[in-house]
């Protein structure tokens, strides 16, 4: 915006008039409208012509105008932003490391249902982050070590990913669950010279991208798709029921598709549990459910809703103890 008037006259009688004129005359127009008129009138004094131009006003305005908001506006504000960073991290965390393990919080968690990186089950709670390996090479499968199945918690190799951890049924009810294996993320063709081996309470598979021909690689079963390496599950996963995980994940050296092209690359995999025959049922319902159960004292989920439920009667569901071994304890 401009402020302008038009130009001295050079006869001082007419200047009491001139000024007179010009005062009456002044006006603000827009930029635009004032380059239009320099452009037509030619008696216009560039001299005279008075700048509203103001520098990042848009920004002091934005200042001024949170100066004059109230206390408790000022605080909903902050909440919402770190609300919004918070969010921001967990969306971080959520799609960071080689491996990660995901339960389910509104079917599975709030039931009862946690995992943990230790047989004890210590800090259990519904998601689980892998240490990851940097700058791993390719390793012949014979070279891994014979006890993977036998160390908790993160225990990698030079190249390779191992990773052991814990299911239980902590809750009220029996119940099944599903789990996938997905291919969470890749570049450069990585995954196809990937080996992912699973142990479940002692059985192990291999699974292997497929071979160029579409059959199994040596020793694997092939991914069910490019995204998916493998589909688990355990349809009577009882109260007092444990289940042990091992994952362990490197690269084939003696795969075809372990050439010199995917050096560089990288893979990640996430792991997704569910329960199976969920609920059809909105996130508000089980908020209201939930109420109800910590009224009647039997309080699923802690108040900062990272706390895994336990609603055994010995509130001490362990490896050791679990229901589902040959010799289980009274």
């Amino acid at each position: 915006m401009a402020l302008f008037g038009k130009k001295k006259e050079e006869d001082a009688g007419e200047q009491p008039r001139r000024e007179k004129a010009r005062g009456k005359s002044k006006r603000v127009v827009r930029v635009k409208e004032l380059e239009q008129a320099l452009a037509e009138d030619k008696d216009i004094d560039v001299d005279a012509i008075v700048s509203m131009y103001m520098p990042k006003r848009r920004m002091a305005r934005i200042g001024e105008a949170l100066l004059r908001l109230g206390t408790l506006q000022k605080v909903l504000i902050c909440l919402a932003l770190f609300m919004a960073v918070l969010f921001g991290i967990s969306f971080m965390q959520e799609n960071m490391g080689n491996f990660t393990i995901n339960l389910n919080r509104l079917e599975l968690f709030r039931r009862g249902i946690a995992i943990a990186d230790n047989s004890q089950f210590e800090g259990a709670t519904a998601r689980l982050t892998a240490e990851a390996v940097a700058y791993g090479t390719n390793i012949a499968t014979e070279d891994l070590p014979d006890n993977l199945d036998e160390i908790d918690g993160s225990h990698n190799g030079r190249s390779y990913v191992a990773y052991t951890f814990y299911i239980r049924n902590a809750g009220k009810e029996d119940l099944g669950y599903s789990g996938q294996l997905k291919v969470a993320s890749a570049s450069k063709g990585v995954e196809k010279a990937a080996r992912v081996r699973v142990y479940c309470n002692g059985e192990a598979v291999t699974y292997a991208a497929p071979a160029s021909d579409g059959s199994n690689e040596p020793g694997c079963e092939n991914f069910e798709s490019d995204d998916l390496a493998c589909r688990l599950s355990n349809d009577t996963f009882k109260v007092g029921y444990v289940d042990k995980y091992t994952v362990v994940i490197w690269l084939d050296g003696d795969d075809p598709e372990c050439v010199d092209d995917i050096v560089g690359g990288a893979v990640e995999f996430a792991m997704d549990f569910a329960a199976d025959g969920a609920e059809d049922t909105n996130l508000f319902t089980k908020f209201v459910q939930d109420i109800g159960d910590t009224l009647t004292g039997t309080d699923p989920i802690g108040a900062a809703g990272t706390d895994a439920p336990d609603y055994y009667q010995n509130n001490t569901i362990t490896w050791d103890n679990r229901r589902n071994q040959e010799n289980p304890p009274a």
